[in-house]
């Protein structure tokens, strides 16, 4: 069954965002993403990232504005990917969370800079992740009218 709308934040701290580093027991591979998840029957996209938030990273975040509301790419299994912005509440401390999904463990939690390529790893510039992450830099360059990021 398709999942329809995947709510995922950007957790910006220092030029740096939050990334999940997660294992699939299933396929038998590492990868990197945004934390986030999909929406629940009956809960509102920010209650869903709110939890999603909760689970995996253990902060609980102040929403400030949404980055990208956007159908799917067509190669997943989601229709529709909300990306918040999102600050974490003051003292609220990430590691990683409760959530318990049988096939798949987060590893660790990076921040991992907007600013520097360079500093990217394998998993940064594989052609899931790459695209969002560009993406990501240039609409908070928009959002702020930053020159460079």
């Amino acid at each position: 069954m398709a999942r329809i709308v995947r709510c995922q934040a950007v957790i910006l701290k220092d030029n740096r965002i939050l990334v999940l580093r997660q294992y699939n027991y299933k396929r038998h591979e590492e990868y990197w993403m945004l934390p986030g998840g999909n929406l629940e029957h009956g809960e509102t996209e920010e209650e869903a990232i709110k939890r999603e938030l909760k689970e995996e990273t253990n902060l609980e975040v102040e929403i400030e504005k949404i980055i990208f509301d956007e159908p799917s790419n067509g190669i997943d299994e989601y229709q529709r990917y909300i990306t918040f912005l999102c600050t974490p509440i003051p003292g609220s401390v990430e590691s990683i969370g409760s959530e318990t999904v049988s096939f798949r463990k987060i590893l660790e939690l990076v921040w991992v800079s907007l600013s520097n390529e360079k500093l990217w790893n394998e998993y940064m510039l594989k052609k899931q992740f790459y695209p969002s992450m560009n993406r990501i830099k240039d609409g908070l360059k928009i959002m702020n009218g930053l020159k460079s990021m």
